[in-house]
């Protein structure tokens, strides 16, 4: 394969999409005018880096060896901001049985999300649908009407004023009402975007309801959710002990502990920590993820929690921190290693993992020893003894398989647990959390995110420019530069969907055995996987050491990125052409500039119609992107409409005129928009499109931009043209 633009073009559009990701989300802004004031990535790292005491973090942060959470970019160091979010997860726990409860934790969810946060809960003690109320006076709506509104409280509310909010909803699988919960987002496409949604497996006998386990397989099929927790496994697999109940999720999934805290997170880049040795590999991983444990104590005291008490008091009785890293498939690479080899890629996936363990918990330590010195003393938080036994015997006999300099290791592995054995634990309840990274990894230029195969070797991005223009990014990762021909073909062969998905599951185990809290991925699946396949890798996930399990499918109905070198959809799916879009964009002069783009799917026919005004936030503004939705699912729903909604357009007149050098002169919006549609109008063979198109895009809606963009990422969705993500 040869690569689409040359090396400084590819890091010019690096920059240009850096600057974008600045200006819209990160950098901190004049009260006065609203214009940002950081431009690029150095400058936003040095303004957190100045809030660190610790030796070598500041520094490490400024190169780029690890980074904060999103929400301590923003506001870390701002002056300005009076909602000084530094944390991104909040698993709030359980949601009370009674109207006051129930809109309490709609407030705090509010709040939360105002200050940069998400929020995870669970609604398996709200009553079910029909039980009486009031002294038998009437009968209770149910825990998923209550579900459903949380869900769009989480799509209105801003984060911060810069990113929507994010949620986890959780549910016990032996609820009344648990088909109603497993099928409420897959039956209303779009509505309930707001929301993950998962379901607790509490104990074995849940695999014995076959009926159940089907209709979750469809489910997942259909739309994506529900995702499946498997809280037994959350008890026995964590510092936290079971007294604390450590089982309450976040809303990708990747921080599983007890209520009311909130995960201090931080991403380790592994190509910053590449060496020419393994073992020297290894070590920088170890230590870059030493300071940033550091980082994330030095984060838990300085504040900046939401101002709900029980939370910052919660937080800091456990102090936990999740260190995580980016870009595995990357060093896997440059090791030689093929993501899809089934021995080799999930052994190197564990070593870093357990390099990553021992350094955060190392950060722990040091700390602490840090805080006394300046005369602030730390507490032990209490570590489950059970657990720590097991993985010690874990890592000793893993070492002895698989690492360099056998030796060492196990006399780190040996040192590390004795400590934790002596003071019956550490001062952190956790140190290692495996999120997604989404806008994290991009800003330090990773195209493999988190622990996530490239999804293709080359990406496109279209966003929204400050003067509403649309841009395009074409972002190809660097390191390819430095690969030959036959090296490009080699990753070419892993790119997402060529990973089957029992690889990805064992990537995922590798990375949880030696992780405190869970591992977010999403499980990507071809567009011809079957319900039955699904239900298999269920049971494979049930057998597995994983924590959770969420799997997408290729082309279901929301929230992807499709693949146009996938097979055909061939299992009980609709004919869809939108796997691959190509438009015209035709601008109009007139009292302002008007853009009309016309996307037609991969047979010719145009699907989707975006309106945009010069005039943003406009009483026009909106009209317009409200006409080109309105038609856009008229033409999804059946392609042949387009001569007669042009019809319907042509004659409408305003006090306007509108010129387009190729279609001339019109009077009216609409009278634009149908010369585009009417240009547009030609009809392909009609034989291979014989019956309406019946299902939504392949793509979800972008709250933000209000395009059919939209796909899932890790736990997160994230839109391909404006950036927007939910995490």
């Amino acid at each position: 394969m040869k690569l689409p633009i040359s090396h400084d073009a590819a890091v010019n559009e690096w920059n240009r999409f850096e600057a974008y990701l600045i200006r819209e989300r990160y950098a901190v802004r004049d009260p006065a005018t609203g214009l940002p004031l950081e431009e690029n990535l150095s400058q936003i790292l040095e303004r957190i880096s100045s809030e660190f005491s610790y030796p070598g973090v500041a520094e490490a942060l400024r190169e780029g060896r690890f980074i904060t959470a999103t929400p301590f970019l923003m506001n870390g160091g701002n002056p300005h901001t009076g909602r000084s979010g530094y944390y991104s997860c909040y698993p709030l726990g359980q949601v009370g049985d009674s109207t006051e409860e129930i809109f309490a934790m709609e407030r705090d969810l509010v709040t939360i999300f105002q200050h940069s946060g998400g929020g995870g809960i669970d609604i398996s003690k709200v009553r079910p649908k029909g039980a009486l109320v009031d002294n038998g006076q009437g009968n209770a709506s149910g825990p998923v009407s209550f579900a459903k509104g949380y869900s769009q409280l989480s799509s209105r509310i801003s984060q911060g004023g810069k990113r929507r909010g994010a949620l986890m909803i959780q549910a016990d699988w032996d609820i009344h009402d648990i088909r109603e919960f497993i099928t409420f987002k897959g039956d209303n496409p779009g509505l309930y975007s707001g929301c993950n949604i998962s379901i607790n497996v509490t104990d074995e006998r849940f695999w014995n309801d076959d009926s159940l386990l089907t209709l979750i397989a469809e489910y997942i099929w259909k739309s994506g959710d529900p995702g499946l927790l498997f809280t037994q496994k959350s008890l026995d697999n964590t510092p936290v002990p079971r007294k604390f109940n450590p089982v309450y999720s976040n809303p990708c999934g990747e921080y599983l502990s007890t209520r009311d805290t909130a995960c201090n997170l931080l991403t380790v880049s592994l190509p910053r920590c590449l060496a020419k040795n393994y073992n020297d590999y290894l070590l920088s991983v170890a230590e870059t993820a030493r300071l940033a444990a550091a980082a994330g104590n030095e984060i838990l005291d300085m504040g900046g929690f939401p101002p709900i008490d029980r939370i910052r008091e919660n937080t800091l009785k456990f102090r936990p921190i999740g260190i995580g890293f980016t870009g595995l498939q990357q060093a896997m690479n440059f090791f030689a290693i093929s993501y899809a080899d089934e021995e080799a890629a999930p052994a190197f996936a564990k070593a870093t993992q357990l390099a990553l363990m021992l350094g955060s918990m190392q950060g722990s330590l040091d700390y602490a020893k840090f805080s006394a010195s300046a005369k602030k003393k730390l507490e032990v938080r209490e570590w489950n003894m059970e657990y720590a036994d097991r993985i010690q015997h874990e890592a000793l006999d893993f070492s002895r398989e698989s690492l360099p300099k056998k030796a060492s290791w196990q006399n780190r592995i040996n040192r590390m647990f004795a400590t934790v054995k002596e003071l019956g634990g550490l001062y952190n309840s956790v140190t290692t959390s495996q999120a997604p990274t989404g806008s994290i990894s991009q800003l330090l230029r990773v195209a493999c995110t988190g622990i996530e195969p490239y999804f293709s070797l080359v990406q496109t991005r279209k966003v929204k420019d400050a003067d509403d223009s649309w841009k395009e990014f074409t972002l190809v990762p660097l390191e390819f530069y430095d690969y030959d021909l036959q090296k490009l073909t080699w990753v070419e062969g892993q790119t997402a969907h060529k990973i089957t998905p029992l690889q990805q599951i064992r990537i995922l185990e590798a990375c949880q055995t030696f992780n405190h809290t869970a591992v977010s991925k999403t499980i990507n699946l071809p567009a011809d996987t079957s319900v039955e396949d699904i239900r298999e890798m269920l049971l494979l996930a049930r057998d597995s050491r994983l924590k959770g399990i969420t799997m997408f499918r290729d082309s279901s109905m929301a929230g992807v990125l499709t693949d146009p070198a996938a097979p055909p959809p061939t299992v009980d799916q609709d004919f869809s052409d939108l796997a691959e879009r190509a438009g015209s964009t035709y601008k109009f002069s007139g009292p302002s500039s008007l853009y009309v783009t016309a996307n037609r799917g991969s047979l010719g026919h145009v699907r989707e119609i975006f309106l945009n005004t010069t005039k943003s936030g406009s009483t026009l503004h909106g009209m317009c992107e409200a006409l080109g939705r309105v038609i856009s699912v008229a033409l999804q729903h059946d392609y042949r409409l387009v001569g007669k909604i042009a019809r319907t357009l042509e004659d409408i007149s305003s006090d306007a005129v509108w010129q387009n050098l190729k279609l001339g002169r019109v009077y009216s919006i609409p009278a634009a928009l149908a010369k585009v549609l009417g240009s547009c109008a030609t009809q392909p063979d009609e034989k291979a499109d014989p019956d309406p198109y019946v299902e939504p895009s392949a793509y979800s809606s972008c709250h933000a931009c209000g395009k059919l963009t939209v796909r899932r990422n890790g736990g997160c969705s994230y839109c391909l043209s404006c950036g927007f993500s939910t995490c």
